[in-house]
């Protein structure tokens, strides 16, 4: 099934904390989960067969999430997944401070290679780690130029 990432659709003046929390609409936002195209129609279908039976709370994760994430592995990259080697989070900064507690102990450095999303900072501290900068650079450019990029949008070509 084919989808169209392309298609334009206007987020401002709806509500969208991304679109519309800049004063300013020349201000491009740039933001880790949020998305600018439609969610696929098979996943707006489970969405909603899941809750028409109307009860919502905490639930575990079915053994077909594991077997499907371990057939997605093996078929692209040849790569089993066994599954108490998986840990389940509800997005990604509770997944990078699983990661950094699994992975280093209080004091250790950890390499940020900025601009990042701001959380990943609170996240290394959080934890009792120490940040190391390294800014990118895209051919030479200098590090600020992402934060113009943040603030105004660039021209549209031709």
């Amino acid at each position: 099934m084919k989808y169209n990432f392309d298609e334009i659709i206007p987020r401002r003046h709806t509500g969208s904390v991304k679109w519309d929390s800049a004063a300013d609409d020349d201000v491009l936002p740039m933001w880790v989960a949020d998305m600018d195209f439609r969610t696929a129609p098979a996943i707006i279908d489970a969405l909603k067969r899941r809750a028409e039976h109307g009860i919502f709370g905490y639930v575990r994760i079915p053994d077909d999430y594991y077997a499907a994430l371990d057939r997605w592995f093996s078929r692209r990259h040849r790569w089993s997944i066994r599954r108490e080697r998986v840990i389940c989070t509800p997005s990604v900064v509770p997944a990078l401070s699983a990661i950094i507690k699994a992975m280093t102990v209080p004091g250790d450095k950890i390499l940020l290679q900025t601009p990042v999303y701001n959380c990943f900072f609170s996240s290394i501290r959080n934890n009792g780690c120490e940040i190391v900068s390294s800014p990118w650079s895209a051919r030479g450019a200098p590090t600020g130029w992402i934060s113009t990029i943040w603030r105004k949008k660039p021209p549209i070509p031709g």
